[in-house]
């Protein structure tokens, strides 16, 4: 029996976040697995306190680390399709909380630069329009083109094997001199440390703002000329 560690890192009880625990109480887990649920609190130094739950979680024998940020709604397949790949480090599809919506994917550029694949995103997804709702979605039947290797993603809805904590060993998160870039960070060693991250264009979630934006307000701002041209991470 495997087990997974739900994480949600500064976990809160605002109203808006019972979205996403109705989704987390739904969760379908798949057979062989168990889940126990861990979430850190608010604190003046997140990052030790987020290195710290991975301690906790190598510490526990646990296979699987499923980190969900606390502003995020999933859909309760969206663990079994994550699982589905068997990758160790794969995320969903996250979309900013602020329109326009822009994808939570950064990948290199011919000149070395990290871009947001915003035009990639919106012809993938503009090919199953049908398909596609408002919210937290797992499309079905499982495209077999839906993973998409990246530079880096966002952690808000990661699932992370134990392998990959351990082989980076210690310090996973860290910020930068600005006080963010701990996601960028933690992918790029993993890519250092001989890893691929993924996301699936499948499962895509729910970021709580005024509502849970995702991947319907991407489409309907694909008109807008800042998707002209694809959005480079100004880093």
């Amino acid at each position: 029996m495997s087990e997974i560690v739900l994480w949600i890192p500064t976990g809160s009880a605002r109203p808006e976040s019972w979205l996403q625990i109705e989704g987390l109480l739904n969760t379908r887990i798949p057979a062989g697995y168990t889940m126990r649920f861990y979430r850190t609190k608010p604190s003046i130094e997140p990052m030790k306190t987020w290195n710290g739950a991975v301690e906790n979680f190598l510490a526990s024998g646990a296979e699987w680390l499923w980190s969900v940020h606390d502003d995020v709604v999933v859909h309760p397949l969206a663990l079994e399709r994550l699982l589905s790949w068997n990758e160790p480090l794969i995320s969903g599809l996250v979309f900013t909380k602020e329109n326009p919506a822009f994808p939570h994917i950064w990948k290199l550029n011919d000149e070395g630069r990290h871009m947001q694949p915003v035009d990639e995103i919106r012809e993938w997804f503009m090919a199953r329009e049908e398909d596609i709702r408002p919210g937290a979605q797992v499309l079905y039947p499982r495209p077999a083109d839906a993973l998409t290797p990246v530079s880096f993603t966002s952690t808000s809805c990661s699932l992370i094997h134990r392998e990959v904590f351990e082989k980076l060993g210690g310090d996973w998160f860290a910020m930068d001199e600005r006080g963010g870039g701990e996601d960028r960070r933690f992918f790029a060693k993993a890519r250092a440390h001989g890893f691929t991250p993924y996301v699936d264009r499948s499962c895509i979630c729910g970021h709580l703002g005024l509502w849970p934006s995702g991947v319907m307000d991407f489409i309907l701002w694909q008109g807008h000329p800042l998707f002209n041209a694809t959005c480079e991470d100004k880093i």
